[in-house]
């Protein structure tokens, strides 16, 4: 649907006292080559408040909006659709979506906002984005904006069960590329500007601006990310609380400052960056996976229930 105006309008103004209180502001790089185009917005997806900063940035530019299909239920789902939400099914192929975007762009004359990575960041990076988004570029032919938020994640980030801190948000919004210059572009090339738009470490931002977290639960739940032990090797051993990560196998524990940062208690710190902890994670993972030995060795209750159908 096209998105309506007034409910817009009402969606910006219940955004506005969230904006004010984080101090949103936003700085724009080539905007001038888009000007009233409908365009393809493309956003790092870091917290809950993302769609508020949106609204911040566009309003009153009309967007459609793409969103999950599980979020599209009920009373809610129908405002989403007047709003201007397609649903889409993530991290499949969805051919559908592509001719919804279509439509958008070129019936209803209205730009889309996007969330490439399909999901929150975990570890203040970008997930991995979809192969060969430079193909959807190619056909679609619009501007194409990046916009790239820095604290967002650190004023509710997910691992934290989503304990708000004061901090401050902000936003990049760049034209990537014009409608000219995606059709001069190879997909290679385009995929290539993506990786790099999207190659964001938001701990890295926090410890290299001196952004100070100083509230004293800003390590609880840090263990849903990092689950493994580097000095022992044990997983789902660990517990983040307070301003601690503990190990409750080996018992070494690590405390997290003010700026994001980790350190042993006693001994070596392995990881002092929450990124290169996670990295290692994953590493460790394509290793069990390549050498065969990535399992889950637990007890299941298996439940059968019999049901008869009767065809008459």
């Amino acid at each position: 649907m096209k998105p309506s105006r007034l409910l817009a309008a009402v969606v910006r103004l219940v955004c506005a006292p969230t904006l004010r209180q984080i101090g949103f502001s936003y700085t724009t790089e080539r905007m001038e080559l888009v000007g009233d185009q409908p365009c393809l917005i493309l956003m790092n997806h870091s917290s809950f408040t993302d769609m508020k900063l949106a609204f911040g940035i566009f309003y009153p530019k009309r967007m459609g909006i793409v969103t999950s299909v599980d979020a599209m239920s009920g009373i809610l789902g129908k405002l989403m659709r007047i709003l201007g939400c397609t649903p889409t099914h993530k991290y499949v192929t969805d051919l559908s979506l592509i001719k919804d975007l279509e439509y958008m762009l070129k019936e209803n004359k209205t730009s889309v906002l996007m969330y490439p990575e399909a999901g929150y960041s975990f570890d203040g990076r970008a997930t991995a984005l979809p192969r060969k988004l430079g193909v959807l570029m190619k056909r679609l032919g619009v501007p194409v904006v990046t916009v790239i938020t820095q604290g967002a994640i650190h004023r509710d980030p997910l691992y934290n069960m989503l304990q708000i801190r004061n901090v401050k948000v902000s936003a990049h919004v760049k034209c990537l590329a014009t409608a000219e210059e995606i059709k001069e572009k190879t997909v290679d090339e385009l995929d290539a500007l993506l990786a790099e738009a999207f190659s964001f470490d938001n701990f890295a931002w926090q410890r290299d601006n001196k952004i100070s977290i100083d509230v004293p639960f800003r390590a609880d739940g840090l263990h849903r990310i990092l689950y493994k032990c580097p000095h022992c090797g044990a997983e789902n051993q660990m517990e983040g609380k307070g301003i601690h990560l503990t190990c409750h196998a080996c018992k070494k524990q690590w405390e997290m400052d003010e700026y994001g940062q980790l350190s042993a208690n006693d001994g070596a710190t392995e990881y002092p960056h929450i990124s290169d902890w996670y990295t290692w994670q994953r590493a460790c993972v394509r290793k069990e996976l390549e050498e065969g030995t990535y399992l889950l060795d637990t007890d299941v209750d298996m439940r059968y229930k019999l049901i008869w159908t009767v065809f008459v």
